[in-house]
């Protein structure tokens, strides 16, 4: 169990780490020196590196360690693509579902999205978009429908997302959470998927320039 939770812990400083450009596209990176700066063995470490090249994050670079996938505009529309056939239809889907104590946890998640992105707290905010997009999903009840968001929203990251936050995109990005998740706890499907699209139209606009 303690293996595990540090594993997860690794995984997770490594996937903001990725998010913030602390570690950067095409650079390859050791288990030895990444455990180092974290103050853990390598084990762990290893184990979450082969979890982002699973959620194709990152690379294998034999006999050197692991590269951070660097993505291209393709990579990108592909991804999005994907995401609007998935994320819309599951905003409407979420909308039709009785979301229970999942709706008080989705407005809490609203409430530091908007004030991590005020206050350019980019790995805060990262974290509580994430959060709130998957508890969102899940609502659906589909577990692989979740996985799948999850991957395709990772891999999203990592493209040119320290200039959409220095452009000040994040903070409008973070702004329509809200009005989304009014629409889901009204129940009013057509709004929640026009909303869903309209903040992915985001990716194509903001997020590829």
């Amino acid at each position: 169990m303690q293996r595990t939770s540090l594993r997860d812990q690794v995984l997770t400083a490594l996937r903001q780490a990725l998010v913030t450009g602390r570690l950067e596209p095409g650079v390859v990176y050791s288990a030895g020196s990444l455990a180092a700066e974290l103050g853990v063995s390598n084990s762990p470490v290893r184990e979450a590196m082969l979890a982002l090249v699973d959620d194709g994050l990152m690379e294998v670079a034999p006999n050197r360690g692991y590269r951070v996938v660097a993505l291209t505009e393709a990579d990108l529309a592909e991804i999005t693509q994907l995401r609007y056939l998935l994320e819309v239809p599951a905003a409407g889907l979420a909308a039709e579902r009785d979301l229970g104590e999942r709706l008080e946890a989705l407005y809490e998640l609203v409430d530091r999205i908007e004030t991590t992105a005020a206050a350019g707290d980019l790995a805060g905010n990262l974290d509580a978009d994430r959060r709130f997009h998957l508890l969102l999903v899940e609502a659906c009840g589909n577990r692989r429908l979740t996985e799948q968001v999850a991957r395709l929203r990772d891999q999203t990251r990592l493209f040119n997302l320290r200039a959409l936050a220095e452009s000040g995109a994040l903070v409008a990005s973070a702004a329509e959470h809200r009005p989304l998740l009014d629409a889901v706890a009204a129940r009013d499907r057509a709004t929640a998927e026009t909303l869903m699209r309209a903040h992915l139209d985001h990716i194509d606009t903001d997020w590829s320039h």
